[in-house]
């Protein structure tokens, strides 16, 4: 990081949305080769902040300077003007497109009227072999690991010669040796003197990977620091604004009889997408009052175990056994695992949990609206008591539930898939990625929650790709392996550097399972 001027900088920054205050008097600065770590819950304006930074939002009080120089944008392209990108949470890629195709996509290069695919695919080479990315250029962007399609959108950005990057939760859906890679581009960056703002849930990234750290909170900024001094109970602490004593809520509670027993299972599916991985010889049990985790790497057949649990994905036959409150069954189709108990909450909650422009109340009872009336006619009346009863016992933040989900927080929409689920009354609940995408005050809400559910006698199978959460939120973790289980933990007898060696095939330290 080199001192002195900053490459950014943001004084004074003001936005309001009506009666709504987004920024408040917000100051910020990047320094040539900083990443700068900005953190905040959902709803801080961390978003704001960054929109205005790059162009987005044109109408706000205050001052952006580039390199000494006032800035006032009338858009994205005067943002990218001055060498400023921004990388989204959601990849701005096409997928049909090559590599090429997508780093020049409107800005082609053309020679004598007609397209120099070469001078492109020179120059997208060039630029990738820039942050050490070997990658074709002709390939298209659908056969690309999602790692590699966050390398590609950074490409995109430095072949425009952006000095300064937002990072908007890069490492959401990538595996730890992708994240490593987009750290090793980063630090690459950082040494070129490009300045990147990164923002991230992520306490032990943001360790690892910035030299400052910004909180937000309430729209204003309530702490600046390095992060390598402060522990993570202290972040979190300035960015909720009261005192956490524990950020997991470990679940006290003795287990119960068994309700969802797995033995060796196996599944074809019709149509396996690449990247995902049937389940080949999978067992785990769960019983009432426990949380057991899944954990594995990206592949390892986390995702699909729970889908054949819920009876959906396209199963060409399965082997094994699933026993369900000691009767044999596997589930064929949402409908038959609801009415045998389980509940299911997807790792995509705005794909395939919620109906986005529906509001909250129809997201919360669309599963159980059966119960909610009589003779063949839903009661108005009950739909508003259940939405607004799920509303207040998880904590949901919206200003009327007539609002559309699509409004909220991702950490609210969370919680409104998971108050639609508990509408059905489930024994067994399956969550997959159950805070992906949530801020740290969400997230400690979701643990507290599910150590109540144990303690109403519930069992919950989860699956999570943040090793910390697994091993304290879960009873127990069953690792699973290219579709098979390979090795089970008691959490309170191993940490995650045994859970991990598991899932990467290595030595273990202390097993309970098979390997």
């Amino acid at each position: 990081m080199t001192e002195g001027a900053p490459l950014v900088a943001m004084a004074g920054i003001v936005k309001r949305y009506g009666g709504v205050q987004a920024c408040r008097d917000i100051d910020l600065t990047v320094q040539p080769g900083e990443v700068h770590a900005l953190l905040g819950e959902n709803g801080a304006g961390k978003s704001t902040l960054m929109r205005i930074l790059s162009g987005d939002i044109t109408d706000h009080d205050g001052r952006v300077e580039v390199d000494g120089e006032q800035q006032r944008f009338s858009g994205p392209a005067d943002a990218r003007a001055a060498g400023i990108a921004m990388i989204h949470q959601e990849l701005d890629l096409v997928p049909a497109l090559s590599v090429t195709e997508n780093v020049f996509l409107g800005r082609e290069l053309r020679r004598g009227g007609r397209l120099d695919r070469r001078a492109m695919a020179q120059r997208t080479a060039a630029v990738l072999a820039r942050i050490g990315v070997a990658l074709d250029p002709a390939r298209p962007v659908e056969r690309l690991r999602t790692g590699e399609q966050q390398l590609v959108v950074i490409a995109k950005a430095l072949s425009v010669d952006a000095r300064i990057l937002i990072m908007d939760e890069p490492t959401s859906a990538l595996s730890t040796s992708e994240v490593d890679r987009l750290f090793g581009v980063t630090r690459e960056l950082r040494r070129d003197g490009v300045g990147i703002v990164y923002i991230s849930h992520r306490m032990d990234e943001i360790a690892r990977i910035a030299d400052r750290a910004t909180v937000l909170r309430n729209a204003e900024v309530v702490a600046t620091f390095d992060p390598r001094t402060m522990t993570t109970a202290q972040v979190v602490e300035a960015m909720i604004g009261r005192p956490v004593q524990q950020v997991f809520s470990t679940p006290d509670t003795s287990s119960g009889e068994e309700l969802l027993r797995v033995e060796d299972l196996a599944m074809r599916s019709r149509r396996l997408q690449p990247g995902r991985r049937d389940p080949d010889g999978i067992s785990v049990t769960v019983r009432a009052g426990e949380i057991v985790g899944l954990a594995g790497l990206l592949g390892s057949g986390r995702t699909e175990l729970l889908e054949t649990l819920y009876g959906v994905g396209s199963p060409g036959g399965t082997t094994g056994r699933v026993v369900l409150g000691g009767t044999a069954a596997t589930p064929h189709g949402a409908r038959q695992a609801l009415r045998r108990g389980i509940a299911f909450v997807p790792e995509d909650r705005r794909l395939a949990g919620l109906v986005l422009f529906h509001s909250v109340l129809a997201n919360t009872v669309i599963a159980s609206l059966g119960a909610l009336g009589r003779l063949g006619f839903v009661s108005a009346r009950r739909e508003w008591r259940a939405a607004q009863d799920s509303a207040a016992r998880l904590g949901i933040k919206a200003a009327a539930i007539s609002d559309a989900v699509g409004t909220l927080s991702g950490g609210n929409q969370q919680k409104v898939v998971l108050g639609r689920v508990l509408r059905t009354q489930p024994r067994v609940l399956l969550l997959d990625e159950p805070t992906r995408g949530v801020d740290v005050g969400a997230k400690a809400e979701i643990y507290q929650l599910l150590g109540e559910l144990a303690g109403q006698g519930l069992g919950v199978l989860l699956t999570s790709s943040e090793l910390p959460e697994l091993i304290g939120v879960c009873d127990r973790v069953v690792v699973l392996r290219d579709g098979r289980s390979v090795a089970e933990f008691d959490t309170e007898q191993a940490g995650e550097a045994d859970v991990l060696a598991a899932a990467m095939g290595e030595k273990l330290a202390a097993a309970g399972g098979p390997q």
